[in-house]
């Protein structure tokens, strides 16, 4: 064998071997590519089966969850004007029978059924104490404050402090909290009452109460003076707070 033709050889077996070390790299790179792309396709998967679980488990949403219509497919029963009304709102002065008759009225115009509609400092705590003892499911609770009291916010909060308006809340009944008059402002940005709320001879004060409610599936209306910053767009006769409430079915 002449030595061209061994030199040829040579040649030719460097280049396969060459080849086929640069071919294994490309299979191994590709491989780790996959496998690099099956582990973020397993990690999204479990993400999303997470997402699902949790919603399938909360099988009653709320008002709350109206108010974002882009993160969740809310149940389109929650919106039925039908669903029960309690309506409480708390005494403000010789005007109250009026206020009250105000909102009735104009929720029953727009066709919401309002089953009852009671004016007392004290009738807020007894329509919770109503729907707890007749197990009533599926319902709106609305109160109407003058003041800010913060154990009125935890007594119908999901993971409240108070037994009955858990078991209240349990039961798939939405709670909308409304303060109007000149309370002072826990709902709305720049509120005098947005980051601290003081307590009272029922319970102690509550801090950052909006992000509280919101943690609690509670909705919040204000449309108060806020009290020392005397708002001139204040709401005295309860026809703007209405508004509110029936905007929060429209959005």
């Amino acid at each position: 064998m002449n030595k061209k033709y061994l030199i040829f050889i040579s040649f030719c077996t460097l280049l396969i071997l060459s080849l086929s070390c640069v071919n294994s790299a490309i299979i191994n790179n590709e491989t780790n590519q996959l496998n690099q792309y099956d582990q973020y396709n397993d990690s999204l998967n479990s993400l999303f089966d997470h997402f699902s679980k949790y919603h399938n488990d909360k099988n009653n949403f709320t008002l709350l969850s109206i108010k974002d219509k882009t993160k969740t497919e809310y149940d389109s029963s929650k919106l039925n004007k039908s669903r029960p009304i309690y309506f409480a709102m708390d005494h403000v002065n010789s005007a109250d029978q009026e206020i009250c008759d105000t909102i009735t009225k104009r929720l029953e115009e727009e066709g919401f059924n309002v089953v009852s509609a009671e004016i007392g400092p004290n009738k807020m705590s007894q329509n919770t104490r109503y729907i707890y003892d007749q197990n009533i499911s599926n319902a709106i609770i609305f109160h109407l404050f003058n003041g800010v009291d913060p154990s009125t916010i935890r007594e119908l909060a999901t993971e409240g402090n108070d037994n009955r308006g858990r078991i209240v809340r349990s039961n798939g009944n939405d709670v909308v909290l409304a303060w109007f008059y000149d309370s002072v402002d826990c709902v709305n940005e720049n509120g005098s009452g947005i980051t601290h709320v003081y307590g009272s001879e029922t319970g102690p004060g509550l801090e950052n109460p909006k992000q509280y409610m919101e943690e609690n599936d509670i909705i919040a209306i204000c449309t108060s003076s806020d009290m020392g910053k005397h708002k001139e767009d204040a709401d005295y006769t309860g026809e703007k707070t209405v508004e509110k409430f029936i905007e929060l079915f429209n959005e």
